[in-house]
């Protein structure tokens, strides 16, 4: 699928994706970056290889490294599927005071575009196996 919102040329974006894949419009690339592995995607920076794998892998280290990009929101994509995190790592997001959403992968990119837009602190983490 591909979707654009509007140009925006400063911040990272995602211009399309499938179920194994996610393509950015990069600030630092002329050309478009296509992702094929778990990765995290701020409006300024992008972790490719993120070594999760399942979301069923997040722990709270994971929560503590997270926290370390100082996200106002977070964004977990994940499959096609709806999932809620087990009740003690949205404590750990909560202690940690990150604003979390988990959501399928279309929705999550969606939602990211728009808070970049908006010119947020969003933080998205895709999870790709």
């Amino acid at each position: 699928m591909k979707f654009s919102l509007e140009a925006i040329s400063d911040a990272n974006v995602v211009h399309s994706y499938g179920e194994h894949f996610v393509v950015i419009r990069s600030k630092e690339y002329v050309d478009l970056k296509r992702l094929d592995s778990s990765l995290i995607l701020m409006p300024h920076q992008i972790i490719s290889d993120w070594h999760i794998k399942d979301i069923m892998q997040l722990n709270v280290n994971d929560v503590k490294e997270l926290k370390n990009l100082d996200p106002e929101v977070l964004i977990l994509a994940h499959g096609s599927s709806v999932y809620s995190l087990p009740p003690k790592l949205m404590i750990e997001f909560y202690a940690q005071s990150i604003g979390v959403e988990c959501m399928p992968l279309g929705p999550a990119c969606r939602t990211y575009n728009l808070l970049v837009a908006e010119d947020r602190k969003v933080v998205l983490a895709v999870i790709l196996e």
